[in-house]
Order: C-alpha cells, then structure tokens, then sequence
C-alpha cells in the first residue's frame, strides 16, 4: 500500500492498514512526517512532540516514511504501480490557498494564512531564521476570514510579537466558521474583530511592510493602517497528483471524486482518496474518521482482487 502524505488521513492509513498486515509505504514532501499536525496547527495547541510520538508508533508498526519525495515531481501514481504497489491512498489535503481579487493583494506584506503558520511551525523546529516568519515585534497585523484557521493566525501573530490583530469578517459572529471556544480564546488574548467588514484596496509601504488597507461597512470606506495582512479564506487542493495521472476525476472545484463502494476508491480503480483532499471532512478529528472509514474499503478491495485471482 502506497500512501501519499502524512498529515491526518494518511498517517491514520497508514497505522489502521499496518496493523491489518499491509506492508505500507508513505511518500511526503515536506522534511517531517506529519503534514497539518505539524506545520498547520500551533504548537500550544497541539504540542510537535506529542505528534512525534504517534509518528514513531506508526514507524514501529513497520510504516516505512519516505521524506522530501513530492508526488507528481518525483514520482506519479503509475511508477507507484509499477513499483508493484497494490492501491494507492490520496492524502494530500487542500495545499493551495484560495486569492482575493483585491487592488495591491500582490505585495509581499500579504501572506496567506497557512503558509505564515507553516513558517512559524519551521521557524520553531529549526529550519527557518526567525526574520522569514514575516510578522515581527510591533506590527499591527490584519486579518482577512473567520474560520479557525483565521483563528489559529491571529493568536500565532500575537506570540510572534503582534502589537495589535484584528480579524476582519464580511459577516457576522453567528455565520463565522470558527469553533466557537477558538473565536473565545482569541478574544481573551486580545484579538479585535470587525464584523460585516470586507477589504477592498490593500496600500503598499516600504519593504515588505504595509502602509493601509481599504475597508469597506455598511457601504461607508475608511482607511486603516496595518503593516501586514493575512489571507485566512480557505484553501483547495493542489493538481500536481491529477495532471500527471489519467482516470482520477475531480468536482468543479478540484475535489478528487470518491465512490461509496468500495468506500473512497476515486474513478480510476485502485487509488482510493480521503481526508480534506474529498472535501468531504472539516476537522482533524472528521479527516481521521473519514480515513478509517476508507482504510476498511481498501481492505475490503484487495480482499476482493486477491480472491479474483485465486479463482482465476
């Protein structure tokens, strides 16, 4: 069994199949195993050393982990068949942050949200100076989304110095899509909101430093001075795996396409997909459910091709 990223869906893959007796390969692209558990969620919420730990009693379940291996550059879903793999597992997640079309959006003290929070992670594992994390002592940061992305963006910004952070929301607190304890603790440190808010022209300074952003509320404009402004307003996921691979179907959106039966198997037979690259969970906790959930199709699809070729 080949899988192809270890955030949530893939490590829980890789464990649920392991123990079931595959013998289970993950390819990742980053330098650690671990995906979103490592480089997308914060470390006071969720400690690296205690993802670590799960990772290493995956490996001793005799996962073997192959790092700095990106699919659809290094390698596509057909060499993995080739190589003699059985099925393949999709767990890339959604890696490529949505864009705003907004006046000066290009500048580079514009940062998508989770890239700044992926420099951070790397910032405090030792892989990136501290000046590449972007936000520094003293700047006022912004905002753009209500999730819990946005959330996790705002609190990181304030323990990397932040003077002032204000989330910016073009609705109200009853429609955000954040938990309602991260938008609470958010608050409790300090985190400013403006509701029915949108950001219509972003105003360049020097360096990578902001001048201004434009907002727009109940059709009257201001301008409000912020030195960096981060993208919070989802993601979807990347097309390296498609492009480079016949038969796997995707939505409008770039969702990979699964079936019920087997569960997950996408439209080319044998690749099976879950986790946030479906678009079908919203949490961690949905990805990893949603995972052992496809694990048991893919158990029950090899059953049924090693019994096709006993007969035959």
């Amino acid at each position: 069994m080949a899988v192809i990223g270890s955030g949530p869906a893939g490590l829980t893959i890789a464990g649920d199949l392991s123990r079931k007796g595959f013998a289970v390969e993950i390819f990742e692209m980053e330098a650690e195993p671990g995906g979103m558990l490592k480089f997308g969620i914060p470390e006071y919420r969720l400690p690296k050393e205690v993802v670590s730990r799960e990772i290493s009693k995956i490996e001793k379940l005799g996962v073997k982990i192959h790092l700095n291996t990106t699919a659809g550059k290094d390698f596509t879903v057909d060499d993995l068949f080739a190589d003699g793999f059985d099925a393949v597992f999709i767990g890339t997640g959604t890696g490529v942050p949505k864009r705003l079309d907004i006046p000066g959006i290009e500048h580079p003290g514009v940062r998508q949200a989770i890239r700044f929070l992926r420099r951070v992670s790397l910032y405090e594992s030792g892989y990136m100076s501290r000046d590449e994390v972007v936000v520094g002592d003293g700047d006022r940061v912004a905002i753009i989304g209500c999730g819990n992305t946005a959330m996790d963006a705002a609190r990181t910004a304030l323990r990397m110095g932040a003077k002032e952070v204000t989330v910016i929301y073009h609705r109200y607190i009853d429609t955000m899509s954040a938990l309602r304890a991260e938008y609470d603790d958010a608050v409790a440190e300090g985190v400013k909101f403006l509701w029915n808010t949108t950001v219509v022209a972003v105003k360049g300074g020097e360096g990578r430093h902001l001048q201004s952003i434009t907002v727009e509320s109940d059709g009257k404009r201001h301008e409000m001075p912020v030195d960096r402004l981060i993208q919070a307003i989802g993601s979807v996921p990347a097309s390296r795996i498609i492009s480079t691979t016949e038969g796997i179907d995707v939505n409008e959106r770039g969702y990979v396409l699964t079936r019920d039966t087997p569960y997950g198997m996408t439209t080319r037979k044998g690749v099976f997909a879950g986790g946030d690259v479906t678009d079908r969970p919203a949490t961690v906790v949905h990805a990893m459910q949603d995972a052992k959930n496809v694990a048991e199709g893919i158990a029950r699809y090899i059953d049924a091709v090693k019994l096709m070729e006993t007969i035959e």
